[in-house]
């Protein structure tokens, strides 16, 4: 009973090791780099990769990966959460429709970044405020995300039918007016999202642990991505995203989330409970 006591342990150092040799050599060959994710969430989900592959070891899984783009692709999707739905958190977006908009009209252009856009969804809920708001027009929506199977769920706008009954509840939780089905064609188990929205919104790839800012935004949505990160991945993040807003651009993080002591000197709340800030002029 000592003996099998004492290996349990040892068996889950050896796998903590294994795990950060795996992100590590993933980091430095592949450049996708979860070092700084949170240790619980990002082990978690690598275990979960290794026993659906049935590979013996992290170790034996790390090799297959380097040389696999198909499980490499795979890994990635595991690793990343793409837990979304349109309008999700109601709430907020009733928010941005009466606070944020007004400021955004009064620019001649609208630039949006959608970082951790996963499949979408929040993207597209962005753009039918804009429409509903006559402002979508002149605007341009960025969503970024680093799993491409998601972005190019993005990219097709096409969603199974069964999700546009929430999405058209929480659309109308947040104050919407308009049928949902202005913004969407039903054909057969799949809705297609209206080409006007799509034209708005250019999906990419972009590592948040890794790349850096490409361009001035006026509004930065960053939902739900933050509680996966330790702490100096997320004052990484934040800072960028400081560098990233124009003067008094708005972020947007999960309502669950807190800025890092960092973040909140660079930002000021606007709503807290809805994870809703403000840059200031510097």
């Amino acid at each position: 009973m000592v003996a099998e006591q004492s290996e349990a342990p040892r068996s889950r150092e050896l796998t903590l090791i294994e795990a950060d040799a795996f992100f590590y050599t993933v980091f430095e060959h592949l450049g996708y780099d979860f070092r700084h994710y949170t240790d619980a969430s990002r082990n978690r989900r690598l275990m979960a990769f290794v026993n659906k592959h049935r590979f013996a070891s992290i170790s034996e899984a790390q090799g297959h990966v380097l040389r696999d783009p198909n499980l490499l692709a795979d890994f990635l999707s595991t690793m990343t959460v793409n837990v979304t739905e349109m309008f999700r958190d109601p709430m907020v977006f009733s928010k941005i429709r009466s606070e944020l908009l007004p400021r955004l009209a009064t620019y001649p252009r609208i630039r949006i970044w959608v970082a951790g856009c996963a499949t979408g969804e929040e993207a597209y809920s962005i753009a039918i405020l804009l429409d509903e708001a006559g402002l979508l027009n002149r605007a341009t929506i960025f969503a970024t995300d680093i799993d491409n199977d998601s972005l190019r769920t993005a990219t097709s706008a096409i969603y199974p039918a069964d999700g546009m009954i929430q999405a058209t509840r929480n659309y109308q939780a947040s104050g919407g007016e308009r049928p949902f089905s202005d913004w969407y064609i039903a054909r057969y188990d799949r809705c297609i999202l209206s080409p006007e929205l799509r034209s708005r919104i250019e999906f990419f790839s972009h590592n948040l642990a890794t790349d850096s800012t490409f361009g001035e935004f006026n509004l930065i949505l960053c939902r739900n991505v933050f509680i996966y990160f330790e702490e100096t991945l997320q004052r990484r993040v934040e800072l960028m995203f400081r560098e990233s807003l124009a003067p008094f651009g708005n972020l947007v993080i999960g309502p669950r989330e807190r800025l890092t002591t960092d973040g909140r000197s660079w930002f000021t709340a606007v709503d807290r409970r809805l994870g809703i800030h403000v840059k200031g002029r510097s």
